[in-house]
């Protein structure tokens, strides 16, 4: 592979065929070998119009999605464009950050984020309880999450079906349900952001920089919000993100990126890409989405 070809617009072009050998490739080569590759899938992202092929692989329990980069791409707002002057006008005053051109690189990016004090390790089939993922995390919780998975029959009558929480915890361990017949396996760590920055380094992963962050939420668009440059009376339960990543919208629960500056707030102005609040949030208070960075350098 080159590095062109990880990149748009060379990346669109590519026959599905090659797309597929550079994903496989990238799984193998730029993550830890600890972290077994348990699946890959292609998947079609579309966004207003525009549709981006990519894959999907499923790695240490979580799913991840490569994002091509660009050679340029322009971040940050320009307050002067009419359109966001206008929108703008009608927001309460808030700090974005300064339109700049940066190179992008491309990147396989956790699918949704996970609480900064949770570390996803694997799957469990909670019928055979077969265990995927990093089997040395694993192997000390086994017994509590083998524990964990006897169902509840909430039924008299013997040919009633078990249920299966959402979510079952003991001690450090929570299973969060991925699908009707698999558990993600989560560690729960008393840690700060060093602590998380080095447990993520270890296995080839890092925090979204600032730049990388705008990039994954807006999509490279010259829009203040990922819907485009329009007021929203009510917001949709996810946003529409350009890469089909998970962004609920519950909570306006911020995501973790590495310069520690917080970019999600209250208000509509708080779901920018480009917003940046007065006051960082605390650690504890923030999600996380882990990279891997790929380069060919």
């Amino acid at each position: 592979m080159v590095n062109a070809e990880l990149l748009f617009p060379d990346w669109e072009g590519l026959k599905p065929q090659r797309r597929q050998f550079i994903f496989e490739q990238l799984t193998r080569y730029f993550l830890s070998p600890l972290l077994s590759v348990d699946q890959l899938k292609p998947v079609a992202v579309n966004y207003f119009g525009q549709t981006l092929n990519t894959f999907d692989a499923l790695i240490g329990g979580e799913w991840l999605r490569f994002i091509p980069g660009r050679q340029t791409v322009t971040l940050g707002v320009d307050r002067t464009a009419p359109a966001i002057a206008a929108l703008l006008d009608q927001l309460p005053a808030g700090e974005l950050s300064p339109q700049r051109q940066v190179m992008m690189p491309p990147m396989l990016v956790a699918r949704q984020a996970v609480p900064v004090n949770e570390e996803v390790i694997g799957q469990v089939n909670l019928l055979t309880q077969v265990f995927k993922g990093n089997h040395f995390a694993y192997v000390p919780y086994k017994p509590t999450v083998l524990a964990l998975l006897h169902p509840t029959v909430t039924s008299v009558d013997p040919e009633a079906q078990p249920t299966w929480a959402p979510v079952l915890a003991s001690g450090r361990v929570r299973l969060i349900q991925a699908s009707a017949h698999h558990y993600q396996v989560r560690l729960q760590h008393d840690w700060d952001q060093a602590g998380l920055t080095k447990a993520l380094g270890g296995f080839g992963f890092s925090l979204p920089t600032e730049d990388q962050y705008e990039y994954l939420q807006g999509g490279g668009f010259d829009q203040l919000f990922s819907w485009g440059n329009q007021r929203l009376k009510t917001l949709p339960a996810y946003l529409p993100n350009r890469f089909g990543l998970t962004i609920p919208t519950h909570a306006a629960v911020p995501e973790l990126v590495a310069e520690g500056v917080t970019k999600r707030g209250d208000g509509l102005l708080g779901w920018s890409p480009f917003y940046r609040a007065a006051q960082p949030a605390a650690f504890a208070d923030h999600t996380y989405r882990k990279v891997a960075v790929v380069s060919l350098d």
